[in-house]
């Protein structure tokens, strides 16, 4: 195989005798780098070379002006806008705001230059006139057509966005002028701008040249591009290779060889072309292979090989595989390239290769956005957006703890303090306990101002570059991000937001507006970042983006990401000139976008002896991405033999058999150790028999194998933790009426006086339980407030209750370590069930076992049979309450009447409250009475769980199953 740059070379080499008189010009660089290396391959020593530049710098030479970077033109621009279109007199837009449109306005801007556009007459508001005059006789009959379309719709009526459209529209002319004049003065110029200027003066700039100007490899020109072939060609016999086969040029089909057509009947660039156009494409239609376009077979003679993944990671690790296969028998790496159409397939084809391939060279730029480091940089920002005072929400502080970066720094800080905060379940963390020795920590966990943000970034970056178990890699990812922010510094520093006074917008700051505004600068602007990976470009196996293959051709040609969206890429960004309008002045749209992707596709393709094309063959749930186009065609147009296969895995669903788990001699031992310790040993808990009863697989997982859910702040308050703060709120509050007494004898005044300490204990208990600052007031905001005041009416609606009820005498609360023992019959096993009683008061021979529920458990039962029974029926709440009265009963055994029930939200809001359980239609006088029959089914489901060979399966009642945190693993 013959590349087209081996072609050139040796023309050139049999058609020029002094190379160093000659100019050529490419496409873009990597053409010059190869090009050279085929040159020098005609000569056994050093020679004189010619010049060889890309077409950018071959425009520059002939032009005082420089090109700066995008940042710094949109920044002029931003100035340029407020002077020639913004009259309003208001303040300046942000300049985050602006950079999205100002960003578009400047693609424009671009190519009406490029395009050599006519700047006054494009933006002529034609909104009022009936026809097109004299002025527009350049314009085809097809071109007046597209700009009357698109201007009629302004004739009769103009809503309230048209008019919007027409007032910027009627700025823009005024708004491109001041913008060239500014940067004109400077000295700058934007590249369209550039080569507009070299165009229009290339009369006089050309008029001494005595070199020898070849053009090679080019497809779509811009106006400019072409104007200046043109006056080459014409005026100083410039000669033009062109990179093309016969396939697409001479189909007209064929949108890739659109371009070349219309060259070639060009007045002078015509003359360029050859009247043999090469048929390198169709040269592998060596043979016709019946019915084999379409076979799912793969036949290893086919020089074209398709390939379908259902998701791109698959297509990357195939592509792997083969790649690999392929070295193994021979394949050479120097004649091979990977084309990655979708550039953040980069990294999973990095690693796929890693172990394969010595020495390979990627020639495409990585997105800074898809790093690490801009990963931290946005958690950063959050962080400091979301936090109050000096103290951090609990999200960004834990993302921040398991990034990459900070657990390379100190892993063992860093995991220490995220156990230390889920086991507090911390919602806001102060920075006194994240700033600690780390340095990383130290920069990260302290609050800034907006102004200071940049300077923030900047030093945590250093540290992380600083950081010495980190790879090559990501330091060449912060010292890009380095350099980003100190250019946004340099170029838009004092445009950057600096406000920190509060304002009145419902608890938003001015300073967490101005941090948002920072960080979608910083996002809009880190889209445009690439960074360039170095490596030796003439050796080892290359990977390229679509555009950097471009004159190059290769013997092996893998290529990625074959679905609409990937290749074609997506329509080109947003446009203020409209279709119509581009399409009369002949600006580019996406037809011309797609032209200009096809030729690509079938430029690389068409010397490549063996071809591997790969393609998701599932499409995304709105039903996109499926094959491109450009596959398609070639599948069924070309006629050249291929195969194809899909790579997929049968779908053979597993029946889902219900789980059960046997009693094994290591899970009796288990069992037993749940029973072991001292006198105040927990034993078994009434949740836990609860939790057997209603599902025995759950109570194995959950007690027996400890399956833990994953641990995370529970910053939704939901029931649980209302009623752990109704728990402790009723504990403190009685605990004092105690103390402060010397007795347990509760008086209505008692009870008058708590309701002023309501407020005080809820402000104390959310202290502890969020490990807030004592010192402070306690920030009641979103959900907290609507907690705090449901717990103030529970609280107070309870002591109105208890008023009533004074004088009694509060025996304890939060009861724990009595305990009930049951010998198991036929062992000599006793088994203690032991657990925690919210209240215990007694009044006139009764004794009140009290359970606080904040939610709407049921406060009736049909019988004690119920209560153990796994049917939806079964009322869990009264099942606990009573083995609590059990357990009070068994351990101070009296004659007292035993009365056990709910304090919750169905009874405690009633005006005729009566406290205790109904069974049936009749409430439970005295608890005791229960309790033969309770304590026999007790002792029947403890020698269930303890001594029967009965296992651990899954309930049949799959309402319990609703909210069972197992329920994923059990299929329900």
């Amino acid at each position: 195989m013959q590349t087209f740059l081996q072609e050139i070379a040796t023309d050139i080499v049999r058609q020029y005798k002094q190379l160093d008189k000659l100019t050529i010009v490419f496409p873009n660089r990597r053409a010059v780098i190869y090009f050279r290396k085929h040159l020098a391959a005609h000569f056994s020593k050093p020679t004189f070379a010619p010049k060889m530049i890309t077409i950018e710098d071959f425009f520059s030479e002939y032009s005082p002006w420089k090109v700066p970077d995008k940042l710094l033109l949109i920044q002029r621009l931003y100035d340029a806008y407020h002077e020639a279109v913004d009259h309003s007199g208001r303040e300046r837009e942000a300049f985050d705001k602006f950079y999205f449109w100002g960003d578009m306005l400047l693609r424009d801007f671009e190519e009406i230059d490029k395009y050599l556009i006519p700047a006054e007459q494009l933006f002529t508001n034609l909104s009022v006139q009936k026809e097109l005059d004299a002025t527009f006789d350049f314009l085809t009959d097809e071109q007046r057509e597209f700009l009357q379309s698109f201007w009629k719709g302004f004739e009769n009526n103009v809503s309230a966005n048209k008019q919007k459209f027409l007032s910027v529209w009627n700025g823009l002319l005024d708004l491109y002028t001041l913008f060239h004049e500014r940067l004109s003065a400077e000295g700058l110029a934007y590249e369209g701008m550039l080569q507009r200027s070299v165009v229009e003066n290339l009369a006089a700039l050309t008029s001494s040249e005595d070199r020898q100007i070849v053009f090679a490899g080019f497809n779509a020109l811009t106006k400019a591009e072409e104007a200046l072939m043109t006056t080459f060609v014409e005026q100083y016999n410039a000669v033009v290779y062109w990179d093309m086969d016969a396939y697409y040029v001479n189909n007209n089909v064929q949108e890739a060889g659109r371009f070349f057509r219309e060259y070639q009947k060009h007045d002078i660039l015509g003359k360029t072309f050859t009247q043999h156009v090469p048929s390198n494409l169709l040269s592998k239609k060596l043979k016709q292979v019946a019915d084999n376009n379409t076979t799912d077979e793969l036949h290893p003679d086919s020089s074209i090989k398709i390939f379908g993944a259902p998701d791109p990671v698959s297509q990357a690790k195939l592509m792997s595989q083969i790649l690999r296969d392929q070295l193994t028998l021979g394949l050479n790496p120097e004649e091979t390239l990977i084309v990655l159409p979708d550039e953040k397939l980069l990294l999973p084809v990095l690693h796929g290769l890693s172990s394969a391939v010595e020495k390979l060279n990627v020639t495409m730029g990585f997105p800074l956005s898809a790093t690490p480091m801009f990963a931290l940089a946005e958690l950063l920002i959050e962080l400091q957006i979301s936090r109050r005072h000096d103290h951090f929400n609990h999200r960004q502080v834990l993302a921040l703890l398991g990034h990459p970066y900070v657990v390379a720094a100190d892993f063992a800080s860093a995991n220490e303090k995220r156990k230390e905060i889920l086991k507090h379940n911390w919602v806001h963390i102060p920075k006194s306990f994240l700033a600690t020795a780390v340095d990383i920590h130290r920069e990260i966990f302290i609050p800034i101002e907006p102004a200071d943000v940049v300077g923030y970034l900047r030093n945590i970056t250093t540290a992380v570059g600083a950081i010495a178990s980190i790879n090559d890699l990501d330091k060449e990812y912060a010292f890009h991000f380095l350099m980003l922010l100190n250019r946004m510094e340099e170029i838009v520093g004092d445009a950057l937001p600096k406000a920190t006074a509060p304002d009145s917008r419902g608890g938003t700051t001015r300073r967490q507006s101005a941090f948002k505004s920072f960080l979608r600068l910083l996002r809009q602007l880190i889209q445009a970042q690439k960074i360039p990976f170095s490596g030796e470009p003439l050796r080892g196996l290359q990977v390229m983006g679509m555009l950097e293959t471009r004159n190059l051709d290769f013997k092996n040609v893998f290529m990625l990401s074959l679905n609409e969206g990937s290749l074609p890429a997506s329509a080109q960004k947003g446009s203020y000139i409209p279709f119509n309008i581009r399409k009369a002045y002949g600006l580019p749209t996406v037809e011309h976008q797609d032209a200009i992707y096809s030729y690509l596709f079938y430029r690389v393709l068409q010397r490549a002896d063996n071809i591997y094309l790969f393609y998701n063959s599932e499409t995304d749930v709105l039903g996109q991405g499926e094959m491109s186009r450009y596959l398609q065609q070639i599948i069924y147009e070309s006629g050249i033999p291929m195969s194809r296969a899909v790579l997929h895995n049968s779908i053979r669903p597993s029946p889902i058999n219900p789980i059960t788990i046997q009693k094994s001699p290591a899970i009796r031992e288990t069992l037993l150790k749940m029973n072991e310790g001292n006198e105040y040993s927990q034993g078994i808990s009434p949740s836990a028999l609860n939790t057997y009863i209603e599902c025995r697989l759950r109570f194995y997982l959950r007690y027996v194998a400890r399956v833990r859910e994953a641990d995370e702040v529970e910053e939704d308050l939901d029931a649980r933790i209302l009623g752990n703060f109704l728990h402790e709120v009723m504990e403190h509050l009685y605990n004092e009426i105690v103390e402060q007494k010397g007795n347990r004898i509760v008086q209505r005044e008692d009870i008058e006086k708590a309701h002023g300490r309501i407020d005080k204990l809820i402000d104390a208990v959310f202290i502890r339980a969020y490990r807030l600052d004592p010192e402070q007031r306690v920030d009641y905001a979103g959900q907290r407030i609507v907690v705090r005041e449901v717990v103030r009416s529970f609280v107070g609606r309870i002591l109105l209750n208890d008023k009533a009820y004074s004088p009694f005498i509060l025996e304890a609360t939060e009861q724990g370590g009595f305990l009930y023992r049951v010998e198991l019959s036929g062992t000599n096993t006793t088994v203690k069930v032991s657990g925690k009683i919210d209240r215990i008061d007694r009044k006139d021979n009764v004794v009140r076992i009290i359970d606080y529920k904040t939610g709407k458990d049921q406060l009736d039962f049909d019988s004690v049979e119920s209560l153990f029974s796994r049917d939806a029926r079964r009322n869990k709440a009264a099942f606990q309450t009573l083995l609590y009265a059990l357990l009070y009963h068994t351990n101070k055994p009296g004659t007292e009447r035993l009365l056990a029930g709910l304090i919750n939200r169905i009874n405690l809001f009633d005006r005729n409250f009566q406290f205790g359980f109904r069974m049936g239609k009749d409430y439970v006088e005295d608890a005791r009475d229960l309790f033969p029959e309770f304590k026999a089914r007790l002792a029947e489901t403890l020698h269930e769980l303890y001594v029967s060979d009965t296992p651990f399966d899954q309930t049949t009642n799959t309402d319990t199953c609703k909210f069972c945190e197992f329920n994923e693993l059990c299929y329900r």
